[in-house]
């Protein structure tokens, strides 16, 4: 009798585990596919602009991602750009549209990697200007790779250096560092 108690204890306590496991696996890490991100990325006079020195900005982009694989993610982007210093504020308002690959580099940190082409409106942004395009209107290609501290379960904060490219007739550079923080489920 007490031979059949054991084995009935081992089977649930074996049902349970692969509960549990199959649990752990649906939650996943980072980067599971079907996962979806909220998340906001920002910067503030922290960068150097081919336009000269003398111009503070701060940048601000809450945006939502969605893994479509494993560390694969496309997502978008709302921007609010503001520079001052030197003369009058100007500032824009963007959308943009991202894909990015996360590469885990421990259980809590990663990098995560992304491009993504913006359009805004409003003042020309440092000043990235498209002569094809109407005076407000601008188009910023751009790479960000911010490394990622995985908090918790579910919640990150991060930075990373973040490279500008306006399209236009001459093309203009802005490098900066940007801070990010999100979560995910």
């Amino acid at each position: 009798m007490k031979a059949d108690n054991w084995k009935s204890l081992a089977a649930v306590a074996g049902v349970m585990m692969s509960v549990s496991a199959g649990a752990q696996e649906s939650s996943g890490s980072f980067g599971s596919e079907g996962q979806f991100v909220i998340s906001t990325d920002a910067s503030a006079s922290l960068g150097y602009s081919t336009q000269g020195s003398g111009v503070g900005y701060i940048f601000l982009e809450p945006g939502a991602d969605y893994f479509l694989k494993k560390n694969l993610s496309v997502g978008s982007g709302l921007q609010v750009r503001a520079l001052f210093g030197g003369g009058d504020t100007v500032a824009a308002f963007g959308l943009n549209a991202r894909i990015g690959y996360n590469i885990p580099l421990t259980e809590r940190v990663s990098v995560w990697p992304k491009g993504q082409v913006s359009l805004y409106i409003g003042d020309d942004i440092l000043p990235f200007a498209n002569q094809s395009l109407p005076a407000d209107v601008t188009v910023i290609l751009e790479g960000y790779a911010p490394f990622l501290f995985h908090v918790t379960p579910h919640f990150f904060v991060g930075g990373g250096p973040r490279l500008a490219f306006g399209l236009g007739g001459d093309v203009e550079v802005n490098f900066s560092v940007a801070s990010t923080i999100g979560g995910y489920f």
